[in-house]
């Protein structure tokens, strides 16, 4: 049984991930840790298990994520027009002003 116990902190620094990136991943279940007080902690055999699941594997964050610097569903900046939707506001506006 391992009992190596680390920190997030220290996990993070194993890992190569910053600490807020595993924190995430613990409220969401992917990363099992158990909170002592006020602090995270994660077994050694976890950080591992992490580690080979996630291996290669880029987040979105990365400029190899197809995702990457996209917002929106359909990968459109949220509030971007296209062309059609410019154009029906500028005649729009044409109409307002006669």
């Amino acid at each position: 049984m391992d009992r190596e116990m680390l920190t997030v902190t220290q996990a993070a620094g194993r890992l190569g991930l910053h600490r807020d990136t595993l924190l995430r991943q613990i409220a969401k279940g992917v990363l099992h840790a158990i909170r002592l007080g006020s602090i995270w902690v994660v077994t050694g055999a976890e950080v591992e298990r992490y580690r080979r699941e996630h291996r290669g594997k880029h987040g979105f964050a990365s400029p190899d994520h197809p995702l990457h610097g996209r917002r929106g569903s359909k990968g459109e900046r949220s509030g971007s027009l296209t062309d059609e939707g410019r154009s029906a506001l500028e005649r729009n506006a044409v109409t307002e002003r006669i």
